[in-house]
């Protein structure tokens, strides 16, 4: 593990009012950071109530009832007020409901906060890996230019480990189209020439 420092911090990295200092200019490594924020987003998770962590048990429950509006909740409350009877079979709490839509009114900007959280983050990751990535791809254009002088046969066997590693992990082999197997064919019957 890299455990390289730098010089300087953002002073308002720590309140949150701008953007934390490139990792290059500041005096915690890397790694550090990454824990941090792990650590916050922990932190996070234990100030909502309720939380739920995704799982096989719980996602064919909870997927079934997404395409229904929050709207059908308010208007079954409303309906149970002016019509008791309708819930004479008890199925739905009215106060648990009403709870549940103070929870997902608010809950809601959440959401749309994490998504762009997320979004970012990993848009930020990418953009890190395409800075890092572009020299290499430059480099190693010169170098294969440079490889093929006799006297760089270090340089080519070190470029061909860079060529290697350059593939694309979640890239496809180009499958090649076989044909299917044809059976044998039938001779044709020599044609008999019409009589005249």
């Amino acid at each position: 593990m890299s455990n390289r420092r730098a010089t300087a911090v953002s002073k308002g990295a720590a309140t949150g009012d701008q953007p934390a200092a490139d990792p290059q200019a500041s005096p915690i490594a890397i790694e550090d950071i990454a824990k941090q924020v792990i650590d916050g987003l922990a932190a996070l998770t234990r100030l909502i109530p309720t939380f739920v962590p995704k799982h096989e048990e719980n996602k064919a429950f909870v997927r079934r009832f997404q395409a229904f509006s929050i709207e059908s909740i308010r208007s079954m409350i409303a309906a149970i007020q002016a019509n008791p009877e309708l819930n004479s079979a008890n199925k739905l709490d009215v106060e648990q409901s009403r709870a549940d839509l103070q929870y997902l009114d608010a809950f809601r900007t959440v959401v749309d906060a994490t998504e762009e959280f997320r979004n970012n983050v990993r848009f930020t990751y990418s953009a890190r890996k395409a800075r890092a990535v572009n020299p290499v791809l430059q480099t190693y254009a010169i170098g294969k230019g440079i490889g093929r002088d006799a006297g760089s046969a270090g340089v080519a066997a070190h470029l061909e480990n860079v060529k290697r590693d350059l593939r694309k992990p979640n890239a496809k082999k180009a499958k090649s189209v076989k044909k299917p197997p044809q059976g044998p064919q039938t001779p044709q019957q020599p044609q008999t020439p019409p009589k005249q």
